[in-house]
């Protein structure tokens, strides 16, 4: 008796809670179904900027390392890093003593050479009135000799004493020739050694900023001219007036890039500000490194505050290739992909396709498909929930109820 009552209240619990269950899936299959969880956004309209990026140091259009001309030590320097300095500017100061010495040693060698053309001109002069003489001496012995006045030897030798006289002429002036030339050379040494003094005070090449000084007080500096490995670097100066940036642009964005275009320009000295410049020049030739083919493309940075940047920094820079105004934009996040075809999700569930346009990495222009006002779900739906379709599917064709019975069907008949 007590087995029959005990079968009867498990029976009475079981039949309990296929009720229960049967109530709760009714009323789940009755109601409607929901539409995916989760953030929308609305579709506005907005303006859209198209970019490439690139990567580069800031450097001065014009930079020169300034080198000595002559050889010497480093006496005096007028200048220090940072200082602004006007083309033509006394820099450094190299010891003179050897170069004045040199200088003075030409002069004497000119002098000398002066005096010895002055004296081979007033030999040329004697010369001449030697010769002047023995052509009279000449004239007058052949005409005694005509008149027989005279005797035919005198005016045979008087017109041997002219030839000679002629040679020695010419011999004269060969030699005033060779102490022309000799004062030309010794004037040319007298410059050189001017130019050498000269060369001993170094002044700036152009008008700009010290950006190194690499020498001091005491250096021996070699000279650029006669040195094979090509002279000692002074200092380093600077246009800073003038900044560029030289970066790297792949292949394939490339073609979107051109001279005239806005670029902005990020320091990580400044990392709240982006300074402005333009693309000034875009190289035809590309360059292959890793497989990968770049091109170089010139930026000046034209920014009222350019003066804040300094030559050697890193900077990271976007370059604006297009600009769309007044278009109408969705979150790239929210739009999903089959194959060709992208879509989107509306709040209500419905599954929107769309024809798009450009993108800036955040958002796409929408060409077809949505209006502006339309509600969209922010991002996809999480990987494995179902969606409304799959949702609507299988409250249709699959009784919810079904799966539950079997479960406690089986386990009732344990």
């Amino acid at each position: 008796m007590n087995r029959n009552k005990k079968r009867y209240l498990m029976s009475g619990v079981a039949a309990a809670v296929i009720a229960t269950f049967a109530i709760g899936g009714y009323a789940w299959y009755q109601t409607p179904s929901k539409a995916p969880a989760g953030p929308t956004v609305e579709i506005r309209r907005g303006s859209l900027t198209e970019t490439a990026a690139a990567s580069g140091k800031i450097e001065p259009d014009m930079q020169v390392e300034v080198k000595s001309r002559a050889a010497g030590q480093v006496i005096e320097l007028l200048v220090k890093e940072g200082d602004h300095v006007e083309a033509g500017q006394l820099l450094v100061r190299l010891d003179p003593m050897d170069a004045e010495r040199k200088l003075a040693e030409t002069r004497v060698a000119r002098d000398r050479v002066k005096a010895d053309l002055g004296a081979a001109q007033a030999s040329l002069a004697a010369a001449d009135l030697e010769r002047k003489n023995n052509e009279v001496s000449q004239q007058i012995a052949e005409r005694s000799a005509e008149l027989g006045l005279g005797s035919t030897d005198t005016a045979r030798s008087a017109a041997h004493s002219t030839k000679v006289a002629g040679a020695n002429m010419t011999l004269r002036r060969a030699q005033v020739t060779a102490a022309q030339a000799q004062l030309k050379q010794a004037e040319l040494a007298v410059q050189d050694a001017e130019t050498r003094v000269k060369e001993m005070q170094i002044y700036a090449p152009i008008a700009g900023t010290v950006l190194d000084v690499a020498v001091e007080k005491g250096t021996l500096v070699s000279s650029a001219l006669t040195n094979v490995s090509g002279g000692s670097a002074v200092m380093t100066l600077a246009d800073l007036s003038d900044l560029r940036i030289v970066g790297a642009i792949d292949e394939a964005q490339i073609g979107r890039v051109a001279p005239g275009q806005r670029v902005d320009i990020r320091v990580d000295a400044y990392g709240d500000r982006v300074f402005q410049g333009v693309v000034d020049r875009v190289s035809p030739l590309g360059k292959e490194v890793s497989s990968v083919v770049t091109f170089d493309v010139e930026i000046v940075v034209n920014d009222k505050k350019a003066s804040l940047l300094r030559s050697g920094m890193s900077a990271d820079v976007e370059i604006v290739t297009a600009e769309q105004k007044d278009v109408l934009l969705v979150p790239l996040l929210a739009v999903q992909s089959a194959g060709k075809r992208r879509f989107v999700r509306l709040t209500s569930g419905e599954e929107r396709p769309i024809k798009t346009g450009a993108t800036d990495g955040t958002h796409m222009v929408v060409i077809e498909g949505l209006s502006e006002g339309d509600d969209v779900l922010a991002s996809a739906p999480v990987t494995g929930a179902p969606g409304p379709q799959q949702g609507q599917g299988q409250r249709g064709g699959q009784n919810p109820m079904r799966g539950m019975g079997m479960g406690m069907g089986s386990r009732g008949g344990r």
